[in-house]
């Protein structure tokens, strides 16, 4: 599905299907980097994260997963068998939600972005509000692999 038309279909009572696994969707958050780039993040049931990337044409599919990486983070990170390189750093600002409230409209978090070469995924953040981190892993998810039902 293309990204565009996702960010104008997506409502809570869709479901995500990304091959064979349906996701429930409980919160919906469109954030805003602080360049004013728009995206959207989708917090799923059993710990899973969906977000797009419209510059990349992809969306990337995480799970919470628990790290042991501190500040300053390094270009090239080793995790899960894997060597990730870092990718970029971002502020990002909840500018509309709805569902569960597990980012409410102004709530901050900031992130660091990593890529393997098979397509894996490792998001290192820091909720604002809290402080508290919040990793994720998983992968890169082409737009033809993701269907809302």
């Amino acid at each position: 599905m293309k990204i565009e038309k996702f960010r104008e279909e997506i409502e809570l009572e869709h479901r995500v299907l990304i091959g064979e696994r349906e996701f429930e969707i409980l919160e919906i958050v469109h954030f805003q980097l602080d360049d004013g780039t728009v995206y959207t993040k989708l917090f799923l049931e059993d710990g899973y994260v969906l977000a797009d990337d419209a510059e990349q044409d992809v969306y990337i599919l995480v799970e919470d997963v628990k790290t042991d990486f501190i500040k300053p983070f390094p270009e090239l990170l080793e995790f899960d068998s894997k060597r990730f390189t870092f990718q970029y750093s971002a502020n990002a600002k909840a500018i509309e939600v709805s569902g569960e409230e597990i980012f409410a409209k102004g709530d901050m978090e900031k992130f660091w972005d990593y890529e393997s070469r098979d397509g894996s995924y490792l998001s290192l953040g820091i909720v604002g509000k809290t402080g508290k981190r919040m990793d994720l892993c998983g992968r890169i998810v082409q737009e033809d692999e993701l269907e809302l039902v």
